[in-house]
């Protein structure tokens, strides 16, 4: 019989490669998937070409030789070899390096990463007058630099299968006929088929994280698998927190092979890049990792894809992180870097790295690790000021007051008329606007479609309403930015809002940390923080433990909480108008005065808090804005409007009519002799169009 030729091979082997990997796209979609996510072959061979740039970067160093040319755009291959040629003895070197090199994917699915480095390595060898003979390179690489732990038993057949297939690439080399009935096996017997190869594999069926005790690694890279915590079997998740330190809170499967790997890696020249998803870098469940990132290891680059459509119907938000194993010096700098398409990650044209200071990071609270935005402000904000959870003592958040287990059934209290004067009203997540109550939004949550409702106080609950029973501020926990709003103490809930209490502060300082925290600047602040947590349609999560972090000034000004009281009014004012509610009342006021108002103070506010943490991030800035630095510390400038509700819904007072013309007259005063001053305009428009994050 003619032995098959090795273009028949190539595409056997390919096809049952193929047929596992759909087979497993196909469980994912139908909601069996385990985590285990193939990772595109143009991005593992991006990734395999990356860490070796970082690695080479390093190695030149060392012999002072200095060739940007080699890495402006990613490691260019010929350039490489033109400057081995030239120095013989710096190849003599690498080539030493190279050829005792160990490479590991702790969780190489089929194979992807492994073959990516298989490939690049035949390059590098090549260049290097490493093992002469194709065959015999490629069966080196295999046997002696190429390791891989897979705990899914298919997968790790199909890793070797993929390695065998790219050996026997080249027809002189093709094993007897016998490779050619591999067609003819059912899946679970081609483990056994491989064996007559008699190729050595460093390719290990064993659970990764409590298993796999080899060490010593000169690589590790990969894109360990995703699992959420409610997903990981009990009796598995406390064999976890056992054994890893960043087995924290909610962790995700992927952080602990982060932490794995680098027990593993060579200490002070190892390199690990992963291909994690981004939200460790700053979720709770991260604290942990990234302590173990930030003191031990040199992190060299971030790099944000996650607007890559990287897995197929995966909502994921990717980045890769690369880094080396050694104890960072104060000097380390993190370059940040984005790409909005696939062509662009290949051809290393990324968006304008950012550099971060990997000491900045120890500044942070909870070393989150931002990967966008303005970080010279984002330091000067934390060398300058404290995050709320320590500048304000006396600081409560709470969040499903009526517990997190089985809170639905609370709504078994909700009534349609008062009983007492402790019932309190029921509102959710979509009732809550920026300064102001959306009372006609109705509450749609644990299968219940509701109005605004009445919650029947119950003795069990008397901690809870004494606590909600006195002024706060309200915020949503799903929103595309930071939403805020006051209450005098006549709301309650059961989730989906958090409530800031803080016993200290009297009502205009209340108003002021609401204007504060409704800013556009401290949206953006948060955004940079933890905008990694981004969810679908760009809506994010806006945690307590989150808003905690956030940093507050170092005093309150009166002139801030009188804006934000009359952001609070003109802001109920549009919403009920446009809600047609009391049109008697409505009859003398139009809409257009209100929105030019609403957005006059609005920009008033939003200049003044970004001035109140700003002003003494330069000279020049002090200079450009002396207008409103005045403006910002002047307390009589603004009309102290009394918090009240504009219709008496819910027996909430209302507001005469009289006093309602009577405050939008002082209103538009205001506003008619503060736009006259051209100059104030100018600062207002500038500070708003300023790039400070």
């Amino acid at each position: 019989m003619k032995k098959p030729s090795s273009k028949k091979i190539s595409i056997l082997f390919q096809n049952i490669i193929e047929d596992f990997e759909n087979e497993k796209f196909n469980e994912k979609e139908s909601g069996q998937h385990s985590g285990i996510v193939y990772t595109p072959s143009r991005i593992a061979d991006f990734m395999v070409k990356n860490i070796f740039k970082i690695y080479f970067e390093e190695f030149f160093e060392k012999f002072d030789i200095d060739s940007p040319d080699l890495f402006l755009k990613g490691l260019n291959l010929k350039l490489l070899n033109s400057l081995l040629r030239e120095n013989p003895k710096i190849k003599n070197k690498l080539g030493e390096k190279i050829k005792n090199f160990k490479i590991l994917d702790p969780s190489c699915g089929s194979g992807r990463f492994l073959i990516s480095a298989a490939k690049f390595l035949l390059k590098l060898y090549k260049m290097l007058d490493i093992d002469s003979n194709e065959y015999d390179t490629k069966k080196n690489i295999i046997q002696n630099i190429l390791y891989g732990v897979e705990i899914e038993k298919s997968a790790y057949i199909i890793s070797k299968i993929r390695l065998i297939s790219w050996l026997f690439s080249n027809e002189q080399n093709l094993p007897n006929n016998s490779i050619y009935k591999f067609k003819e096996l059912k899946f679970e017997e081609l483990g056994e088929k491989l064996n007559e190869f008699n190729i050595f594999f460093n390719i290990y069926n064993f659970d990764f994280l409590l298993e796999f005790n080899l060490n010593n690694f000169d690589i590790i890279i990969g894109n360990p698998p995703y699992v959420e915590n409610k997903k990981i079997n009990i009796d598995y998740k406390k064999k976890l927190y056992k054994k890893f330190k960043s087995a924290y809170k909610l962790f995700d499967f992927s952080i602990l092979f982060l932490e794995k790997s680098l027990k593993i890696l060579k200490v002070d020249s190892g390199y690990l890049s992963f291909l994690l998803t981004n939200k460790f870098l700053s979720a709770d469940y991260g604290i942990k990792i990234r302590e173990i990132l930030i003191t031990n290891t040199e992190l060299k680059e971030f790099i944000n894809i996650s607007s890559l459509p990287v897995f197929h119907k995966i909502a994921a938000y990717p980045i890769i992180i690369s880094l080396k194993n050694k104890i960072p010096d104060s000097n380390n700098i993190i370059f940040l870097k984005k790409v909005n398409n696939l062509k662009d990650l290949i051809n290393n044209n990324c968006i304008k790295p950012i550099s971060l200071s990997q000491n900045l990071v120890k500044n942070l609270p909870d070393h989150v690790i931002p990967i966008s935005g303005n970080i010279n402000i984002i330091n000067f904000l934390y060398s300058n000021f404290k995050p709320m959870s320590i500048a304000i003592k006396d600081l409560k958040i709470i969040y499903r007051p009526y517990g997190f287990i089985k809170w639905a059934k609370f709504f078994d209290n909700i009534i349609e008329e008062k009983d007492s004067d402790k019932d309190m009203l029921l509102i959710g997540t979509g009732n809550i606007g920026k300064f102001h109550i959306k009372f006609n939004k109705r509450i749609r949550i644990a299968k219940k479609d509701l109005n605004i409702s009445y919650f029947k106080y119950n003795h069990k609950f008397e901690d809870i309403s004494r606590a909600l029973q006195t002024e706060k501020l309200i915020f949503r926990e799903i929103s595309k930015e930071l939403t805020l709003s006051y209450d005098p103490g006549n709301f309650t809930n059961i989730t989906g809002l958090y409530f800031i209490k803080i016993p200290s502060f009297e009502t205009n300082k209340l108003f002021c940390l609401l204007t504060i925290l409704n800013s556009r600047f401290m949206d953006t602040v948060f955004k940079t923080l933890f905008g990694t947590l981004h969810m679908s349609s760009g809506y994010l999560r806006f945690n307590g433990s989150f808003i905690k972090r956030l940093p507050m000034p170092n005093y309150f000004p009166q002139s801030i909480s009188y804006l934000g009281k009359i952001l609070q009014f003109l802001s109920q004012l549009k919403y009920d108008f446009l809600s047609n509610f009391e049109k008697e009342l409505f009859k003398e006021i139009i809409l257009e005065d209100i929105e030019s108002l609403l957005e006059f103070y609005e920009n008033f506010a939003n200049s003044l808090v970004t001035l109140l943490y700003l002003k003494n991030f330069n000279k020049k800035l002090n200079q450009n804005f002396k207008i409103l630095g005045n403006l910002l510390d002047t307390e009589d400038i603004f009309p102290d409007i009394e918090f009240i509700y504009i219709f008496p819904r819910y027996n909430l007072p209302k507001i005469q009519k009289e006093k309602l013309e009577s405050k939008l007259l002082k209103l538009k005063n205001l506003f008619s002799k503060l736009n006259k001053n051209s100059k104030l305009a100018d600062e207002i428009k500038a500070i708003l169009q300023s790039n400070f994050l």
